[in-house]
């Protein structure tokens, strides 16, 4: 049968050639111009990392001169021997048997910029003997200030326990004995609950750094301590 009159045919749809023609994106012209962009930012990101990592890289790695270091270090060496401490200043005591001192260490250079680690190698001569700083303090060029806390041949820092009073058991049962001190020599301008605290005491066969309870009446100071004696049960 031949076939020479077909209906005629009626879109119900636009094609995808119309929608290109009156300027609509396709889906795919949409899906490459979304994996265009991703790429592009994919390859910035990775550049940005790359120079990130290099220029770490080269901070890190740079080769090590041993001559410079030990150039630096015979210089550093040099510097320090040519400081030298003076206004050695003494301070009230601090805790028992304990006082500050400070002192400013001279002879720095102004461009040296190692001053606290100068500060702290550098020993001082107090009572025959010599310390280096507890802690230093940068107070800028030609004012470090060195602290330290001397222990040793400072008699006037040294409180001591007298009237020693033994108040015996608590209470029946309770297996605990109340020792009483009072403490004497507290240096002017000390604190009493530090040295209280820190002043050593020895009596029934022990020996304790500082009282366990310490109060304050009529500026008295005294120190009590509260003992396990199988006695008082």
């Amino acid at each position: 049968m031949r076939y020479d009159n077909p209906p005629p045919y009626r879109r119900t749809s636009p094609s995808e050639t119309d929608r290109l023609m009156h300027g609509e994106p396709s889906h795919l012209h949409q899906s490459f111009k979304s994996y265009i962009q991703t790429a592009l930012i994919a390859i910035m990101t990775a550049s940005i990392a790359i120079i990130i990592y290099a220029s770490a890289f080269n901070t890190c790695n740079e080769p090590f001169d041993p001559e410079a270091a030990e150039r630096q270090e015979r210089e550093d060496i040099r510097l320090r021997l040519n400081m030298f401490w003076t206004d050695l200043t003494s301070h009230p005591c601090t805790t028992y048997a304990t006082r500050e001192y400070t002192a400013r260490l001279a002879n720095v250079p102004s461009y040296y910029n190692r001053r606290v680690e100068a500060c702290m190698a550098t020993p001082v001569n107090i009572h025959g003997v010599e310390y280096t700083p507890k802690w230093c303090e940068d107070r800028g060029p030609n004012n470090v200030i060195g602290h330290w806390e001397v222990d040793q041949h400072e008699p006037d820092c040294a409180s001591y326990w007298i009237w020693y009073k033994d108040f015996g058991c608590i209470s029946p049962g309770s297996g605990q004995r109340r020792i009483e001190h009072y403490l004497e020599n507290i240096p002017s301008g000390g604190d009493w609950k530090e040295f209280c605290a820190t002043t050593p005491a020895s009596f029934r066969g022990m020996h304790f750094t500082g009282a366990q309870f310490c109060f304050n009446k009529n500026q008295a100071t005294w120190g009590h301590w509260v003992l396990d004696d199988e006695s008082c049960k």
